[in-house]
């Protein structure tokens, strides 16, 4: 979440209606900036070992890099090569943002950009990454980090998502941060996958404390996610980018809690329907009832992850509503072509808002390329292609690159549906 975002619910939580300036990237997008290697190491290429974790020497994965598994109703790209090149894009973010230096013992994800500050985000990012190219040092040093960083509001579990350089958190109004839910759900979907790769139960048991802290403080009583632990009630603001359904399948296994795959679900997929233009496009944020939120009404960086969000659920699981949603948006970006899509576009036009190209918003939407039925392999092919041949130097745009780079080559797996 960027932290605009934050300032702009907590002003609607006091009863101001409209907001006096525009969204800042400060917490998901931003410029470039210029990220330094650190001395903490990584996967191989990336460094040294680190002081956190084991070795795979010691704990094998059950699922090595790379997997290059075909969804049945998803195509990968075709890009020769993908899976090394997905490797080499994650080794050029280890060096560029993970450093061990303020990290309270483990490791965490800085930006360079906004004084090396870290976000939850960021953190889960990483967990998601490390466990996907079975780099266990890196995904245990992240995970203690996210551990020692947990706020109050959820008795210790959820992460504050705000923390300066040396691992204080940076108050929102005067108070502690508190969570993003992106952050949380992602950070508890890679622990599951952690749990199915290096065996560990102290994974699956993290991973339930942090959904069973998502369900108890994030999730409104009517099923609306909330952009977090201490911001906003569940018919106030919802980030429809924040909605991650292929997780919350898994979390209502794990937990035995139905209402993931039912009033949670059902809830935001209606809002996701509702909010959504006939391009696709949803804004970064909006309200219960649909109504969207001042100087919000843009596909901007937060809402360009929505069609990652939603290809997980059809691609692992042939959701119906998930393949409504990327037909829209998947024509909308395969008619301009990969390589033209930049970061902004106006809710109801489609009109461009922003003159960039990045990651953030060419990775997502080759996710969206990818259901087979849609013939959309020149778009995930070129999303593909963009990755490879561009970095940005900001944390936010290369951390998607990692992200949506292991997806469209097969190496983002649902490990509890693997043999």
């Amino acid at each position: 979440m960027t932290s605009m975002s934050r300032f702009l619910i907590a002003a609607v939580l006091v009863g101001l209606v409209a907001c006096s300036s525009a969204q800042s990237n400060m917490g998901s997008g931003g410029g470039t900036g210029s990220g330094g290697a650190k001395g903490t190491g990584g996967v191989s290429g990336s460094g040294g070992a680190k002081g956190t974790g084991g070795s795979e020497a010691d704990h094998p994965a059950a699922f090595p890099f790379p997997q290059m598994k075909k969804p049945a109703m998803c195509n990968l790209t075709s890009v020769a090569g993908a899976s090394n090149q997905a490797k080499n894009a994650y080794s050029t973010w280890y060096s560029a943002f993970v450093t061990d230096s303020g990290a309270m013992g483990g490791l965490r994800v800085r930006r360079p950009t906004n004084s090396n500050d870290t976000v939850s985000e960021g953190i889960g990012y990483g967990m998601l990454a490390a466990v996907y190219v079975g780099d266990r040092p890196t995904f245990d040093g992240l995970w203690k980090y996210a551990q020692a960083e947990a706020d109050s509001y959820s008795g210790k579990v959820l992460m504050n998502w705000h923390v300066d350089a040396s691992g204080s958190p940076i108050p929102t109004n005067g108070k502690e941060p508190g969570s993003a839910t992106d952050a949380d759900e992602d950070m508890a979907w890679a622990l599951l996958m952690a749990n199915k790769q290096w065996g560990a139960q102290s994974y699956l048991d993290d991973a339930a404390d942090v959904i069973n802290a998502i369900y108890n403080y994030a999730i409104g009583a009517d099923g609306l996610l909330k952009p977090g632990d201490n911001w906003g009630n569940g018919d106030i603001h919802t980030f429809p980018d924040y909605f991650s359904p292929a997780y919350f399948r898994v979390f209502a296994t794990v937990t035995n809690n139905n209402a993931w795959v039912k009033g949670i679900l059902d809830r935001n997929y209606e809002v996701l329907m509702k909010v959504a233009d006939a391009n696709g496009l949803v804004p970064d944020q909006t309200t219960g009832d649909y109504m969207t939120v001042p100087n919000m009404n843009t596909y901007s960086y937060d809402a360009c992850r929505t069609p990652w969000r939603i290809g997980m659920d059809y691609c692992f699981n042939e959701e119906p509503k998930a393949l409504a949603y990327l037909t829209k948006i998947g024509a909308f970006f395969g008619g301009k072509g990969a390589a033209n899509i930049v970061d902004g576009y106006a809710v109801g036009s489609g009109n461009p808002t922003g003159n960039t190209k990045n990651m953030a918003f060419i990775g997502p939407a080759g996710i969206a390329g990818m259901p087979t039925s849609l013939n959309l392999q020149t778009l995930l092919d070129g999303a593909f292609m963009f990755g490879v041949s561009t970095t940005s130097n900001d944390y936010y745009k290369d951390s998607l690159r990692v992200i949506t780079m292991l997806f469209m080559s097969g190496n983002f797996v649902d490990f509890t549906r693997s043999n």
